[in-house]
């Protein structure tokens, strides 16, 4: 390949001399794999004397890769009943499996509810990891939950495990992996906000949606991925269902799954994320669209201009053929063994790269600095007009008593540095927990994992560093603790 060519032939790009700084990582971009994994069911626990649960796992096989690293991408939804008053306490703990050996534990996230009132809150908990390790076999990873602590009548039910493995060679190049190859595909969605007012429950509203054309792919698994904010007011009770379609071609709509976010008997106005994923398997040879509709169920409020807005919309997906791996030779031979299909053109080439935390910070005021959680640096210098797929996570613990007209806000920011030029803020979140309508609740403590996704279509090809920061906008009676801030970068060009 002729690179500095490729370059020059993205329109508006940098000089030559720019190119020169930037030198690429690997000659050329890698083989990447994508695996669809499986959830369990749903377990209900009522006392820590439970059994842990395997609520997800996945398989990879590592035998045709050198030295991978692997990307999991995890999610769940996991509802709390709270009785008066209690603790809900749970462990979620990622384990890898590889041939004969003995479960490894890469690592665990905790999460928390702890309040004086009673309340029902069905929520998302997610998490990324990447994993490089130098392993070339048959590897499982799962996550199992475990009950630390259950106090009274309280119960916690986790259910809708969803899990999937990105992983791609750290040596070699794409030629040198001719019979392993697949295709794989990157697709940005878009995203609608969605405000409920009042007390009227309206017909379901289309929320998201992505087109993916898996006309090229055989037999293909699609990960679907939906991010988004979600503003309560300060509504007693709030129901809401999304529920993700596919329709593929001319056929009708058909319905992959429901994820249920749900808040009752608390009148603290929050803000917060309900996120999912969801692995699509055999998919047709067709153009498909995804989309997600919201619906909501049920709704009290306190005004009349209050109940409930969804923002920070976000849709990806991520397509591969699941058969075995088509012959490098001309892009196009069919390699009848593995029932592969011809490819018209060269696939689009495609970069996986970990980035890292950097620790944790707890704010205990406004006046404390903007705190750098995560980073990962991209080099797209191989590829024309880029598109990347940011995968975040993080856990953050809110611990103090949250009395009546207290507000607690952080802000977390997202920005690309490309070619040191200067930082472009390209996505902001928020995290609100406000207590202006009754001084008798009060909540200790809260732990939850927060997570987004983001697609970013960049233009020209070049060094790029994503940098998640943390800002404390509001902060009142309260710690709040943000640690195991993780990240992740997949690009490919257009």
């Amino acid at each position: 390949m002729d690179n500095k060519k490729d370059y020059q032939d993205c329109a508006s790009c940098q000089s030559d001399r720019e190119f020169a700084k930037c030198k690429p990582k690997h000659p050329n971009p890698q083989n990447i794999l994508l695996e669809c994994g499986e959830g369990t069911g749903s377990r209900t626990f009522t006392s820590s004397d439970d059994a842990s649960f395997q609520i997800a796992h996945v398989t990879i096989d590592a035998t045709c890769l050198t030295r991978p690293k692997v990307l999991i991408k995890f999610s769940s939804l996991v509802r709390s009943e709270i009785i008066g008053t209690g603790i809900v306490r749970l462990q979620y703990e990622l384990f890898r499996v590889c041939g004969s050996s003995d479960p490894l534990s890469l690592g665990i996230w905790m999460f928390e509810t702890n309040v004086n009132f009673t309340e029902s809150l069905e929520e998302s908990f997610g998490f990324v990891f990447c994993d490089a390790s130098n392993f070339t076999d048959y590897c499982d990873y799962f996550v199992a939950v475990t009950p630390i602590e259950i106090t009274g009548e309280n119960t916690a039910t986790v259910s809708h495990g969803q899990i999937a493995v990105l992983a791609q060679n750290l040596c070699g190049s794409l030629k040198n992996e001719s019979k392993n190859l697949k295709n794989i595909i990157l697709a940005c969605g878009q995203g609608n906000a969605i405000a409920f007012l009042g007390t009227s429950i309206p017909p379901p509203v289309s929320i998201a949606n992505i087109s993916m054309d898996t006309t090229c792919l055989s037999k293909a698994n699609v990960l679907i991925e939906y991010s988004s904010s979600i503003q309560i007011g300060t509504a007693s009770q709030t129901v809401l269902q999304f529920e993700l379609f596919r329709i593929c071609g001319d056929k009708t709509p058909l319905s992959l799954g429901i994820w249920t976010f749900e808040r009752t008997g608390s009148n603290v106005q929050r803000m917060t994320t309900f996120n999912f994923i969801y692995c699509d398997s055999n998919v047709p040879s067709s153009c498909c669209e995804y989309f997600v509709n919201v619906s909501l169920i049920q709704q009290s409020i306190a005004f009349l201009d209050e109940g409930v807005i969804i923002d920070n919309v976000k849709m990806t997906g991520i397509a591969q053929s699941s058969c075995g791996c088509f012959s490098y030779n001309e892009y196009g031979t069919l390699d009848k063994k593995n029932d592969s299909i011809v490819f018209n053109q060269k696939p689009k080439e495609s970069l996986l790269e970990c980035g890292s935390g950097t620790g944790m910070r707890t704010f205990t005021s406004l006046s404390e600095p903007t705190f750098q959680l995560a980073q990962v640096t991209i080099d797209t210098t191989n590829l024309c007009k880029p598109k990347v797929n940011i995968e975040f996570s993080s856990i953050i613990t809110i611990d103090g008593g949250i009395l009546f007209q207290t507000i607690n806000q952080l802000r977390y920011e997202l920005i690309r540095i490309c070619n040191n030029r200067e930082p472009i803020s390209i996505g902001v979140w928020s995290i609100d927990i406000i207590d202006n309508f009754n001084d008798n609740q009060v909540i200790n403590k809260l732990t939850n994992t927060f997570d987004f996704s983001y697609c970013d279509c960049i233009t020209c090809p070049g060094c790029c560093d994503y940098i998640v920061t943390v800002t404390p906008i509001v902060i009142q009676q309260v710690t709040i603790t943000v640690s195991d801030g993780r990240i992740a970068a997949l690009a490919q060009e257009m």
